[in-house]
């Protein structure tokens, strides 16, 4: 065999080897998102159907509280998010969901039993004005 000739079937193999292996990351992250996202959503459905049993049984107050519970846990959730600016700032809707919601607790004061949590949610709404120059 020709040193062209194996040149030719290494580059073949290596561009083989590239593809393969692009097309099986490409399809490993997308079963991991899928996955990601569906446990989300049928986490969130359930919620919801708990929250909306408790509406139509009368028990108004504690679904105002689950639901506070659970905007406290989002607002930490994106704090990590809310120091990238490049993150926060890509798509606008972000930050008026942010003033949003900052707008709501403004209105709705809220507190918890854990100054971790308090803080957590603070430190959202102080990384969303650094954000916004507000």
């Amino acid at each position: 065999m020709s040193k062209r000739v194996a040149i030719i079937i290494a580059a073949a193999a290596f561009l083989v080897g590239v593809v393969a292996g692009g097309w099986s990351v490409g399809a490993f992250y997308n079963r991991l998102t899928s996955r990601l996202l569906i446990g989300s959503l049928t986490s969130d459905a359930i919620t919801t159907v708990d929250d909306l049993r408790r509406l139509r049984a009368g028990d108004a107050t504690n679904v105002v509280e689950l639901l506070e519970i659970k905007l406290d846990g989002d607002l930490i959730g994106l704090d990590t998010f809310l120091a990238d600016p490049r993150e926060f700032t890509r798509d606008p809707l972000y930050v008026k969901s942010l003033q949003k919601v900052r707008d709501y607790r403004t209105e709705f004061p809220h507190k918890t039993d854990s100054p971790d949590v308090d803080r957590g949610v603070a430190e959202a709404f102080t990384l969303l004005d650094a954000q916004t120059n507000r």
